[in-house]
């Protein structure tokens, strides 16, 4: 009897560690950035959510799921021979869902210009990305 209690608290252990560590697997994608005012966007109205903030593409937005998320963003490279090498600083910024990316953005998150510009030089306008929600 006392073995099987033990299996099951060894499996469970297991399956709890497993579930959170693959709970969020990094995804490749481009982040464009976007100019302030920041208000009003898709999620909050007027409501302030400060800088470090993105809008998200309707893959990701998924009507309005996203409102409140967080996204690991990591800049991988440029997309342009203009700035081949845009990515500084430690390249990877947390920011929280707020609005929805308009009609035509091809980029996969749309990030707040400073946001943007604390992972990588906006004189890129878009960089290769890898993201994750946290």
């Amino acid at each position: 009897m006392a073995s099987n209690v033990q299996y099951f608290f060894f499996f469970s252990f297991i399956t709890i560690w497993l579930s959170s560590t693959i709970a969020y697997a990094q995804v490749d994608g481009l982040a464009s950035y976007y100019t302030p005012p920041y208000t009003p966007s898709a999620c909050y109205g007027y409501e302030d959510h400060g800088v470090m903030i993105a809008a998200a593409s309707e893959a990701i937005f998924n009507n309005g799921a996203a409102c409140g998320q967080y996204y690991q963003v990591t800049c991988i490279s440029g997309t342009n021979a203009g700035t081949p090498h845009p990515c500084w600083g430690s390249g990877t910024v947390v920011v929280k869902i707020v609005d929805r990316c308009p009609d035509g953005c091809r980029s996969t998150i749309d990030l707040s210009q400073e946001a943007f510009a604390s992972i990588a030089d906006p004189n890129s306008g878009v960089i290769n990305i890898s993201y994750q929600r946290v």
